[in-house]
């Protein structure tokens, strides 16, 4: 019988941790239950945690929350990665004249710059081939950094997350399985808890529509072989003083449709647990009784859950 592994930082006689993380989480979370810490609001922590022969970091990032327990006298301590520091930074100039203002400026340069601003130093970005406020300047104001990044992001339908090392990532990652992803295991009948599959239109959108700066607007649009003719679900893209040019105004509804236009295909599994599964990861899952089941999937979200029960994961896995 495989024996647990429980280490985090500043802390003794863990009795059991709760790692969480998905592809549309602001930040990924921890709660950790222990007899003793060290550990203070704001302080750096690592959980390396899985089992004594196979174990990996599951989760990189502060204290948030402390709460003192009675009457075991046990800490429960709340966590969350380099992330919040975007969540958390609401930008508000102190002169309203003079908020944040950038022109002409590359999407991941002007990411790089705003979560610079909240602390998030190490970063790094795919090149997005797009240059905001062309024509006159952009300015940010009374929003958080991770909300404006984020309206970036769904502008040009690219992915932003921190690592477990701190890294901020704004890179084209797609919520599916994409060409060129590997597989770092396969999930079995034997390793499977419990199992859910299920497929549905309710994110499909075959319409989108992005408004700019003034003049500036775009629509891409497609039929869609699980609606009826001629019926269309719509999204809408609005950044003026953003998008101001015709081709960027294209490319943003090109994108977006790209992305929207598609089924969503789930699996729900909870499995014996297994520290090397992480977000953005690609599974495979070998399932032949459920028709559509067997396949490489991505996995959209995930919980690592060790206690004195045993050590399960979750997983949420989209293609």
């Amino acid at each position: 019988m495989e024996v647990l592994y429980k280490s985090v930082t500043g802390c003794t006689g863990v009795e059991s941790l709760t790692v969480t993380d998905s592809h549309t989480s602001p930040t990924a979370t921890a709660f950790v239950i222990a007899e003793s810490t060290t550990l203070d609001i704001g302080d750096s922590v690592t959980i390396d945690a899985g089992y004594v022969s196979d174990h990996a970091v599951l989760f990189g990032g502060f204290v948030k929350e402390i709460q003192v327990r009675e009457p075991e006298k046990l800490y429960n301590i709340t966590l969350s990665n380099n992330m919040i520091r975007a969540v958390d930074y609401y930008l508000v100039s102190s002169n309203p004249e003079s908020p944040f203002s950038r022109q002409n400026i590359a999407a991941e340069t002007l990411i790089e710059q705003l979560l610079a601003i909240a602390g998030i130093d190490d970063y790094s970005s795919d090149a997005t081939s797009f240059t905001f406020a062309v024509s006159n300047p952009m300015e940010v104001n009374l929003t958080s950094i991770y909300d404006y990044c984020r309206f970036i992001g769904d502008i040009l339908a690219y992915h932003l997350y921190c690592d477990n090392n701190g890294t901020a990532h704004f890179i084209n990652r797609r919520p599916y399985v994409m060409a060129g992803d590997v597989s770092v295991g396969t999930i079995v009948d034997t390793d499977m808890l419990s199992f859910l599959y299920a497929y549905s239109d309710n994110d499909l959108r075959n319409r989108v529509v992005v408004y700019g700066s003034e003049g500036i607007y775009a629509e891409s649009k497609t039929s869609s072989p699980y609606l009826p003719s001629d019926y269309y679900k719509s999204a809408a893209v609005s950044a003026p003083g953003v998008i101001d040019t015709q081709n960027m105004a294209d490319q943003a509804a090109a994108y977006n449709l790209d992305l929207l236009n598609r089924l969503t295909y789930r699996c729900n599994l909870t499995v014996i647990g297994n520290p090397l599964y992480a977000v953005r990861q690609v599974v495979t899952v070998d399932k032949s009784d459920v028709t559509g089941a067997s396949d490489d999937w991505y996995v959209h979200g995930v919980e690592h859950s060790i206690s004195k029960e045993g050590y399960i994961t979750s997983l949420e896995l989209r293609k």
